[in-house]
């Protein structure tokens, strides 16, 4: 296939977008990170392998996206398996944790958890976060992942989201 190679077990292009800078690749730190942190509230609340293995992935996803911005930026090099993976880690990541509320029941409470999240301020940044992970759905379906602009527009959108679902669970 002209313009691909094999990079060490990675499918790699030759073709580099435009404009994915390092400054991108920081900014794309930012969602992971706060991610992190909530999670991990989460998980010392919650007490459940099956949580924490599919945070663990979703976090895995998100450093891996993050590596792919910054072998853009750095090597100017695509290894796509680093951005691809994301549509397989995260939904997986997100099954599992999901699947652990349920596996898991006797050890949450969905009253207290609701309790907590109705709340102010926690609710208002519940609302905020799950609007901008709304608003992060439509950009997938509607941007280009590997335009510049889209890209920084999807990051800035996640990274406020993330930050104020970070804020619900830390509140």
């Amino acid at each position: 296939m002209a313009g691909r190679m094999s990079f060490r077990g990675a499918e790699q292009s030759d073709s580099i977008p435009e404009g994915f800078t390092l400054s991108m690749a920081l900014m794309d730190c930012l969602p992971v990170a706060f991610f992190c942190v909530g999670a991990g509230v989460l998980a010392t609340r919650f007490d459940s392998a099956l949580f924490r293995v599919g945070v663990a992935l979703v976090v895995l996803a998100g450093a891996l996206k993050v590596c792919w911005k910054l072998v853009l930026s750095l090597a100017r090099r695509d290894v796509r398996f680093l951005n691809r993976q994301l549509r397989y880690l995260m939904p997986v990541g997100f099954a599992l944790a999901l699947a652990s509320l349920a596996v898991d029941r006797a050890k949450w409470s969905p009253a207290s958890v609701l309790t907590h999240v109705t709340a102010m301020p926690s609710l208002a940044f519940l609302v905020a976060g799950l609007a901008g992970m709304s608003l992060m759905g439509w950009f997938a379906r509607n941007l280009d992942g590997r335009d510049a602009k889209a890209n920084w527009r999807e990051q800035a959108v996640n990274a406020i989201s993330q930050l104020c679902i970070m804020l619900a669970i830390v509140l």
